[in-house]
């Protein structure tokens, strides 16, 4: 009888590790989901700041303002 339990508890030691090694790897997924969603969002956000820097650039010393003045008269 007393072999019986003892096999009997390590087959709910072996059956717990492996819902508790499902479960963290579960979380463990999703933190990383979270994490690698974060840097996306965040690269995203400076490639547009850089682009935007660049368009302020490039329109701010576009040559003679005289000449951006009338380049610009059309599209009002």
């Amino acid at each position: 009888m007393a072999e019986f339990l003892i096999w009997l508890l390590a087959a709910l030691g072996a059956l717990g590790g492996l819902v508790l090694g499902r479960f963290w790897g579960r979380v463990e997924g999703k933190r990383q989901g979270k994490r690698e969603a974060e840097r996306d969002a965040h690269e995203n956000t400076l490639g547009k700041l850089e682009a935007g820097r660049k368009a302020v650039r490039d329109g701010r010393d576009a040559g003679d303002p005289a000449q951006r003045l009338r380049r610009n008269d059309g599209r009002w």
